[in-house]
């Protein structure tokens, strides 16, 4: 697990990431304390009991995501890539164990980032904004972030083994995020214009609805809703929470029995370079 750890924070895409994402943070929560206006701030008050949600959900919106494509779309391709793939297979490892503790050791990596990120948000918004209520919901919307990411996670993780280049599952894993966040934008647009409900279903079967969208469904209905509204930066298509959880299902587990499938047999290079 180590191993991978240390191989994923060699990657400077994977630092930069980690900095923007606790920068953006800490940013926010100090945008909203000193807010300068007397007005803004009498508005916010009623939603400081409940900063300590603004902060756990802030990276499910965008940053969380990339940053699980950043980790995962290395893990298997860098070692295509330098060579130390067969080196490993010539020890006493099977194949099976070493894909598994691959997969193991970036995904622990993403569950500690995101942990220190949750910590962090703790801190500042009982510091800064006083005692928080309802945190009893903390270890749900934790598990459900979490669980979301596992599409574009597992999605990267597969283009990586399957193309076995580092850069280029990179940049098709993030096209496929970000296309498919324009393309549940353009179908919420146009359902906005015809009120047609078939444009809402295809939306939903884009693999984005159900990785940003499950947590935000989760805590729709919760004292700070609206709280929750202003930092979803996607558009709220549906609230069917179990659709989204098939969704999320059906896109982390079929990229990832694609993944151990190409491993286990398919031959492996020396290097590609």
């Amino acid at each position: 697990m180590l191993y991978e750890w240390r191989r994923a924070f060699s990657r400077k895409k994977v630092i930069v990431l980690v900095i923007v994402s606790l920068f953006f943070e800490i940013a926010v929560y100090l945008a909203v304390a000193f807010v300068p206006s007397e007005r803004v701030k009498v508005l916010l008050t009623p939603f400081y009991p409940y900063m300590w949600a603004l902060g756990v959900l802030l990276p499910q919106s965008l940053l969380l995501h990339f940053l699980a494509i950043s980790i995962s779309s290395g893990s298997m391709s860098e070692e295509y890539e330098q060579g130390t793939i067969d080196f490993f297979l010539t020890k006493a490892i099977t194949r099976s164990r070493f894909i598994t503790e691959k997969w193991l050791g970036s995904f622990t990596l993403l569950v500690f980032i995101y942990g220190i990120m949750v910590i962090l948000s703790l801190l500042m918004s009982f510091s800064l904004f006083g005692s928080q209520q309802d945190v009893y919901l903390l270890p749900e919307i934790v598990a459900s972030v979490l669980f979301s990411s596992l599409v574009f996670f597992n999605i990267a993780f597969m283009i990586g083994e399957v193309l076995r280049r580092s850069s280029l599952s990179f940049i098709i894993s993030s096209s496929i995020l970000i296309g498919s966040i324009l393309v549940s934008d353009v179908l919420e647009f146009i359902n906005l214009i015809t009120h047609s409900p078939q444009y809402i279903t295809i939306a939903e079967y884009l693999p984005s609805w159900g990785a940003t969208q499950l947590p935000f469904i989760l805590v729709s209905n919760s004292p700070f809703s609206i709280l929750i509204q202003a930092i979803d930066l996607l558009p709220t298509i549906s609230n069917n929470i179990n659709i989204a959880i098939i969704s999320v299902l059906v896109y982390s587990i079929i990229p990832i029995v694609m993944s151990f499938s190409s491993f286990l047999n398919r031959d492996i290079p020396k290097k590609i370079s």
